[in-house]
């Protein structure tokens, strides 16, 4: 049986923030490492403040500690966020939490970024902290997209084959085979499929099949029906199952006084047909 270890930690990041005139010498710390967030989730990091001989130093809770993100080349401003400052206690001295939510970086592309972090004064002015002793002011953020999944883009449908069906004498129009892709949906695999429409009157259809080469329309079974009668918008369904290919056929009304259902100005229009699995 294979073991998988999985690891649960806090994100600490060290910063400098020297308001101790009695210090004399200076620790140099040869590098401050990237704070890796990542992409679509919650992040919480605890900032560590220091002073430049590397010790722990106090801060109030009553102070305001922002921290600022923006583009590396251009300098915008991406993410300004308050940081919360810990209430003191032997383990929490110094110590701010940085919370960035799922919706503060599912925009964000996935590169390198700058981030700084300052301090509000008694005088109304930022000063800056620093992420290392050479009085760095801005370190490297690094946004990866390792736990959040990229959503595939829908198949788009907008013209369909018309044919006249001679099992029910009427004309109906057909979207094709559209590959379902089988191979990444387990047994509960949802779908869903849109339409948009326009003063439309008739029957859409969805059918499935489990052919890997499906041919004519006996390959196929029906998932569901839905009829309309001048309905203009977005209607969409969901279902569920595991299918080679999907596809749609849609039965326009019979106007009253014809002879047949091929009256695009009675029974409006499909305008385009959404799919994703």
């Amino acid at each position: 049986m294979q073991k998988l270890p999985i690891y649960l930690y806090q994100n600490i990041l060290n910063v400098i923030l020297d308001r101790d005139a009695t210090v004399k010498g200076v620790n140099q710390v040869m590098y401050q490492r990237d704070l890796i967030i990542q992409k679509g989730i919650k992040n919480q990091v605890r900032i560590q403040f220091k002073n430049s001989d590397e010790k722990r130093i106090s801060i109030s809770t009553a102070s305001t500690y922002v921290f600022s993100m923006f583009d590396a080349i251009d300098q915008r401003l991406l993410i300004e966020k308050p940081l919360e400052v810990l209430a003191e206690t032997t383990g929490t001295r110094g110590v701010a939490v940085l919370t960035l939510t799922e919706s503060d970086t599912v925009d964000l592309d996935r590169t390198s970024y700058q981030y700084s972090i300052k301090m509000l004064d008694d005088d109304g002015s930022y000063v800056p902290a620093y992420t290392n002793t050479y009085y760095g002011a801005a370190g490297t953020l690094k946004l990866n997209q390792d736990t959040y999944p990229v959503l595939q883009p829908s198949v788009s449908i907008t013209a369909l084959t018309k044919a006249f069906n001679l099992g029910i004498s009427l004309y109906e129009h057909t979207t094709g085979n559209i590959y379902a892709q089988p191979e990444f949906n387990g047994n509960s695999a949802l779908h869903t499929i849109a339409f948009y429409l326009t003063a439309y009157r008739g029957t859409i259809i969805v059918e499935g099949t489990l052919e890997n080469t499906p041919g004519s329309g006996e390959n196929y079974s029906v998932i569901s029906s839905r009829n309309y009668t001048g309905f203009s918008g977005i209607d969409y369904q969901n279902f569920n199952g595991v299918y080679s290919y999907i596809r749609v056929r849609h039965i326009p009304a019979k106007a009253p006084a014809g002879i047949d259902n091929d009256d695009p100005s009675y029974y409006g229009k499909v305008d385009k047909i959404l799919y994703r699995s």
